[in-house]
């Protein structure tokens, strides 16, 4: 199963690269609801790694693919992983509130896309040994904060950013710092959002696929 999924990603990709990922030609190749929440779970990645590029302290979340280093620092290895996850898992969580904001029927398919959304990344990243470990991951904590991810209220999304910067256990005590983290978290999911795919809500809406 593992590898029919990252192959249908790898595909996915390889084709779609050449065209520049255009929205107008991704769904109107869709012939089905698989294939659209496959497409748009493409975009949604694509999102959420806006976020997290765009964090100050990017590079302690970044992790070191190398069989060697995970046998020699074992501990430290699965720490960096363990963020890399939670960090992923929490600003797709904060792009999937704004999605559902936009098209509350997407909820009923917030399993599909999450699983989708772990598949293409997976892939990006060339972890794909690690795809079914990292769904069971963001599929937990899916399922301890879904409630806050559908909900629309300002506070459900300020309390995804808490637990999107408590993630990268930075383990700072220093409170003018912590503040000016938050800051720049707050700045960058809220451009994220603003800057968020509407041409590609556009696209799925004509092929009414949905």
């Amino acid at each position: 199963m593992t590898k029919t999924y990252l192959e249908e990603a790898k595909l996915w990709q390889a084709k779609y690269r050449q065209k520049d990922y255009n929205p107008k030609l991704i769904f109107r190749d869709s012939q089905s609801k698989k294939d659209t929440l496959f497409s748009l779970s493409f975009f949604l990645v694509m999102m959420t790694i806006e976020i997290l590029f765009n964090q100050p302290f990017k590079k302690k979340i970044k992790l070191l693919h190398n069989n060697f280093y995970r046998i020699i620092f074992t501990t430290r290895y699965e720490k960096l992983e363990r963020i890399e996850v939670n960090s992923f898992a929490f600003s797709l969580f904060l792009i999937l509130q704004k999605l559902f904001e936009e098209e509350e029927r997407l909820k009923s398919h917030s399993q599909d896309l999450i699983k989708n959304s772990v598949c293409h990344w997976s892939y990006i990243e060339k972890v794909e040994k690690g795809f079914l470990t990292r769904y069971k991951l963001i599929n937990n904590l899916w399922n301890q904060n879904s409630k806050l991810v559908v909900s629309r209220t300002y506070d459900s999304r300020i309390d995804l950013i808490f637990l999107l910067y408590k993630s990268f256990e930075l383990g700072i005590s220093n409170k003018a710092i912590i503040k000016k983290n938050l800051s720049v978290l707050i700045f960058s999911v809220s451009k994220a959002q603003k800057d968020f795919r509407y041409d590609v809500l556009e696209e799925i809406k004509k092929s009414r696929i949905l």
